[in-house]
């Protein structure tokens, strides 16, 4: 039918960032299978429509962040699910999004030497 698709893959990328994540940050002492389930339903709903329409299977990678969020989400979501979040209050499972958020490292660098001008 003339349509073009892309192979890619998503093994280490797109799924294992925010699924590790997720199982850290709630405590889970296990991944289960559905959790496996779950990282990867949550990456195929992020896919839009477009890119399914140009033969794409994955999110273009500059979202990877945003997936990688969604996907832990919906990893400690399950995994309180099946009661394996021990590290949560109440409150996190409250704004689950705020709470991945703040736990996301952000690669912003602050200099380790003071730039100074020096005279003699």
């Amino acid at each position: 039918d003339g349509r073009v698709f892309y192979p890619t893959q998503c093994n280490n990328m797109y799924v294992f960032p925010g699924l590790g994540l997720g199982a850290t940050v709630c405590g889970a002492t296990t991944i289960s299978d559905r959790m496996l389930y779950i990282a990867a339903e949550a990456l195929a709903n992020y896919v839009t429509e477009e890119e399914l329409a140009c033969g794409k299977v994955f999110p273009h990678i500059s979202k990877i962040r945003d997936v990688s969020h969604r996907v832990a989400v919906a990893v400690i979501k399950e995994a309180i699910r099946e009661g394996q979040a021990p590290n949560l209050t109440a409150k996190d499972i409250e704004d689950l999004d705020s709470f991945v958020s703040k736990k996301m490292y952000d690669p912003v660098y602050v200099p380790l030497v003071e730039k100074r001008q020096v005279t003699i």
